[in-house]
């Protein structure tokens, strides 16, 4: 129980407020979308996603670069903006491009935990302690977006006034850090 409690924590810690490339990946996902039921299951397949290769990692069954990784991490968030520009509603690729970039993110967790000191004397338990907590981060970071924009999603300004800006300064940032982790 302790190992889980210390996970989950830490997952959530992750996210808020040591993941400002989480949080900007999963705002962009928000921005985009207009229904509370698709964007909790976007949410969610990208968690599934990088549980999958966070358990792979911390097992070490398969292992990445961390460098790679990172600049991925960064182009993913610049890719969803990217989206979000050009694309007036959500694509029917959406769920597999928030599936990609989850197993990709998920590397970059694994990368994250294991220099935090995780304990991993049962990594079934870490796993699932980490990935609640990341998801739980995940939903705080969506319910003060939601609390803040929800209720606009309809209107006929929202598109022009939160999505476009938003993801513009979502996009420049996705791209300024991956250009950073190229020449680090």
């Amino acid at each position: 129980m302790d190992t889980f409690l210390h996970c989950l924590i830490s997952g959530f810690h992750h996210i808020v407020p040591e993941g400002p490339d989480h949080v900007l990946f999963v705002l962009g996902l928000f921005l985009m979308c207009r229904e509370v039921g698709s964007l909790l299951w976007q949410v969610t397949l990208f968690t599934l996603a990088h549980s999958l290769t966070l358990a792979l990692a911390l097992c070490g069954l398969v292992t990445l670069p961390d460098r790679p990784v990172e600049i991925l991490i960064a182009l993913s968030i610049a890719f969803i903006a990217v989206e979000n520009l050009v694309m007036k509603d959500l694509s029917r690729w959406r769920p597999l491009v928030v599936v990609v970039f989850g197993l990709v993110h998920g590397f970059g967790f694994a990368g994250a935990f294991v220099e935090s000191g995780i304990p991993l004397n049962d990594p079934l338990v870490a796993v699932l302690g980490l990935n609640l907590g990341v998801e739980l981060g995940q939903l705080a970071v969506l319910a003060v977006a939601f609390a803040l924009f929800g209720r606009y999603w309809e209107r006929g300004w929202y598109r022009k006034a939160v999505t476009i800006p938003g993801s513009l300064a979502i996009g420049a940032l996705g791209l300024s850090w991956a250009v950073m982790r190229m020449a680090a």
